[in-house]
């Protein structure tokens, strides 16, 4: 009896322990979401995908009536982005803004935009190890996912302010596909100096009519979808659906709340399948002689095939 009891405690200490480490994670990730939408902040980052890497600076800051937030290209080519609390611009040289709705700039990790609600359905948050990274002291903070197939994140937190110094991306394997890294980084009391010509700045005035919902194509065929990943869903009725040169004769969006998975059904040219990955985005095209089945999103490969074969005619 008096082992029954003994591994009746410790059963209960290890899972006390583990919800212990849960939330600890937790509040530490919430204390990095707190940075990113609440301080005001100068930050120049770079991303790193293969060969491929792009720098860019991160202005945020709040005033007494507005948040302001803006994104600008360091390198030749790039779409200086502006976003004015839930108005967002898009400035490209010699052509009109494009406006846009959206409480955060999509182009930024989308982690930090999240409900930690949502996310602890989706992760398991394990603190790591202190170390120096850009000449600070930053907390690993490792996301890893529930659901096979899905993305891990490996996150270094600021100990200082919380602030994200470093995103990995990192898929099953521990390869890692993305590296987001901060290269410089200034917190400030006020707005920052560069947004204060934004408040000045004529901006385009919305047309608050054209920014509702768009009239998005009529698909109507008996294509359906028979499987999805643990923990995705269709969105009913997506913002957007894309038009591309050929008609689509389906268009499925998916969503597990942080990732989107594009699926699309098009007449077939006869190709032989092909997969490629663009950073964490996997690309993968299946052909037969009916249709062309198109799977884009940041999952496995595996996942991604599974998604195609799950394409039926009714």
């Amino acid at each position: 009896m008096r082992w029954f009891w003994l591994v009746v405690v410790s059963v209960s200490l290890f899972f006390s322990a583990a919800s212990w480490a849960e939330r600890k994670g937790w509040q530490a990730f919430e204390h990095s979401q707190q940075a990113v939408q609440n301080k005001n902040f100068d930050v120049s980052y770079v991303v790193f995908k293969g060969d491929q890497v792009t720098s860019f600076r991160w202005l945020h800051g709040l005033t007494d009536t507005q948040q302001l937030e803006q994104l600008i290209p360091l390198d030749a080519d790039g779409v200086d982005i502006l976003r004015q609390d839930n108005i967002v611009y898009y400035f490209t040289p010699d052509k009109p803004a494009l406006v846009t709705l959206s409480p955060f700039i999509k182009e930024l990790p989308a982690l930090f935009y999240k409900s930690i609600d949502d996310l602890s359905q989706l992760y398991d948050p394990v603190s790591g190890s202190v170390s120096q990274v850009g000449g600070r002291s930053a907390q690993l903070l490792r996301l890893t996912a529930f659901h096979p197939g899905r993305l891990n994140y490996w996150l270094w937190l600021d100990v200082e302010t919380g602030f994200p110094i470093r995103i990995d991306t990192v898929s099953e394997n521990q390869q890692v596909l993305e590296r987001w890294q901060v290269t410089h980084f200034l917190l400030t009391s006020t707005l920052p100096e560069p947004l204060q010509g934004v408040l000045d700045m004529k901006l385009p005035v919305p047309d608050m009519r054209r920014l509702q919902r768009p009239d998005n194509p009529e698909l109507v065929s008996d294509y359906q979808l028979a499987w999805l990943p643990s923990g995705f869903r269709k969105v009913d009725d997506p913002y957007f659906i894309p038009r591309l040169g050929s008609p689509l004769l389906n268009y499925w969006l998916l969503t597990d709340g942080l990732h989107q998975v594009s699926v699309f059904v098009q007449r077939s040219n006869q190709v032989p399948a092909q997969a490629y990955r663009d950073g964490a985005t996997t690309i993968y095209v299946q052909s037969n002689e009916q249709i062309d089945i198109t799977v884009i999103g940041p999952v496995t490969l595996d996942i991604a095939q599974q998604i195609a074969d799950a394409v039926r005619y009714d």
